[in-house]
């Protein structure tokens, strides 16, 4: 049975009671964690040996609250002896200053004793994981390309690469937003029908969301990365989104820790 784990549901904004962006998806016996917010490492390991057994790393893009608790991740598998492969994808661009990264907080990847696969996404290029029974496709979305550029002395030259993903084991079909530049960047992806989407709500209002939604073909959304104006009113805004997409059989708006089953 496909489930979601909400291991952190916050926004970028630091929070006493939620975490930053992270969940783990089980499919097919497969464990895949879409983003490595901090402090994912604790808490996957309040849940048994999944510090070990977790299958892929799928980080959508390059920001800390989504990516911070990496070296932490991979340290933690070294102490508890990890064995078993780990494959990350995320944007390319990011592969070697990560890597240099581990090893300037004295990691060394042949010392974790475990291999490491550093795949680079490439837009609607689909990977497949394990024994052929999954699919990861990133979409490439604008996200960074707006944040980014709006700050005091961006480098224009530096790449940018956000992704949404779609990931397909038989039948079910989930989506990830990620953090998007405009609700629009998910439309190709809600054209085809899907079991669940999980989507943040930190840079797209619940209107322009509800409208790129309205025609889609869903059987469940989840709303993550809420803006703090709404972060504290997590039943009217579930109750909003209702009203605004009555089409839609569920509604969520998970609390860290949160397992949801399909």
């Amino acid at each position: 049975m496909p489930s979601i784990t909400f291991l952190g549901t916050g926004s970028g904004f630091p929070e006493a009671d939620r975490f930053f962006a992270s969940s783990l998806l089980l499919l097919e016996g497969k464990h895949l964690l879409i983003d490595a917010g901090e402090p994912c490492v604790h808490s996957l390991r309040d849940r048994g040996t999944l510090i070990r057994d977790l299958d892929a790393v799928l980080i959508t893009h390059g920001h800390v609250d989504h990516i911070g608790g990496l070296p932490a991740l991979l340290q933690g598998a070294m102490l508890l002896e990890r064995k078993k492969p780990l494959k990350i994808a995320l944007p390319g661009e990011m592969i070697a200053p990560i890597r240099a990264w581990i090893h300037t907080l004295y990691l060394t990847e042949e010392g974790l004793g475990f291999p490491v696969e550093w795949i680079a996404w490439k837009d609607k290029e689909t990977l497949i994981l394990e024994d052929g029974s999954i699919s990861v496709t990133p979409f490439s979305n604008r996200h960074l390309e707006q944040c980014y550029r709006t700050l005091l002395a961006a480098d224009s030259a530096l790449p940018c690469n956000s992704y949404s993903l779609e990931i397909i084991a038989g039948n079910f079909r989930a989506i990830f937003s990620g953090d998007l530049a405009s609700a629009g960047d998910l439309a190709e992806l809600v054209s085809t029908p899907a079991n669940v989407v999980v989507s943040e709500l930190s840079h797209v209002s619940m209107k322009e969301l509800a409208a790129v939604l309205g025609e889609a073909d869903l059987n469940a959304l989840c709303l993550i990365h809420l803006s703090e104006d709404i972060a504290d009113n997590r039943e009217q805004l579930r109750g909003k989104m209702e009203e605004l997409l009555p089409r839609i059989n569920d509604v969520f708006v998970p609390e860290d820790g949160e397992i949801l089953d399909f």
